[in-house]
């Protein structure tokens, strides 16, 4: 998923390091035991990897790329490390922002630091940024999802699938029955993750599905029926 990787260019040495990060996505409550979690972090070279760590939140609206903000909702143990060639450190990121009624989505950025040595050079460097993404989410929240096929004329173009519950809606583990006038079509995620670019979908935003590969011109008011499998 291509949300999840960041790259950042610097001046140094012109070989690039290295760094594998678990788990990609995170699910947090706002309290209690499931409100801490712990990220492992892989250091695959031969070179001593510095790191820090920080948490952005996470704002996205439909047809626009995600905004990041300054939070102070987490607290992150170790904020720096040095990790040592071909060895792991395990971070500890706790929630302790206030209760919150909807889903909030934020990222923890791990952000690789130039060595010492390496500023001094004046090649080409490229250090990484990982930003795995988090969602607080309160517990016992309504899921409600939409559902709309667009039309140009006759045409269906697309599917407006929009969350427009308190939670996260989890796209992969949703079914669509979708009933027109010629036929039904029944959709599962292998059937449509090629036309998207993303899995989740936070309160308030949408996405819109290219219907050209799975709708024909025959498939006129079509309606669609939702099921989330968890």
């Amino acid at each position: 998923m291509r949300i999840f990787f960041f790259l950042i260019l610097f001046l140094s040495h012109p070989m690039a390091y290295a760094f594998e990060l678990f788990p990609m996505v995170s699910f947090f409550s706002p309290q209690g035991s499931k409100s801490e979690q712990f990220f492992q972090v892989n250091n695959t070279t031969e070179q001593a990897l510095p790191l820090e760590v920080f948490v952005k939140q996470r704002q996205v609206s439909t047809g626009d790329r995600e905004q990041l903000a300054d939070t102070e909702d987490f607290f992150v143990f170790p904020p720096q490390v040095l990790i040592p060639p071909k060895s792991t450190q395990m971070v500890k990121v706790k929630y302790i922002g206030n209760l919150v009624d909807t889903a909030q989505s934020y990222r923890v950025v791990f952000s690789q630091l130039p060595i010492k040595d390496d500023v001094e050079q004046s090649s080409i460097k490229m250090l990484f940024q990982i930003g795995a993404l988090v969602f607080v989410s309160p517990d016992n929240v309504f899921n409600t999802i939409s559902a709309d096929i667009n039309y140009q004329g006759n045409i269906p173009t697309s599917m407006k699938l929009a969350n427009t519950g308190d939670g996260i809606v989890i796209i992969p583990q949703l079914s669509f029955e979708v009933k027109s006038e010629q036929a039904t079509h029944n959709w599962k995620w292998q059937d449509i993750q090629h036309l998207l670019q993303q899995q989740y979908l936070v309160p308030g935003e949408s996405v819109d599905i290219a219907m050209d590969t799975l709708l024909s011109p025959k498939d006129s008011q079509a309606k669609v029926d939702i099921k989330e499998n968890r």
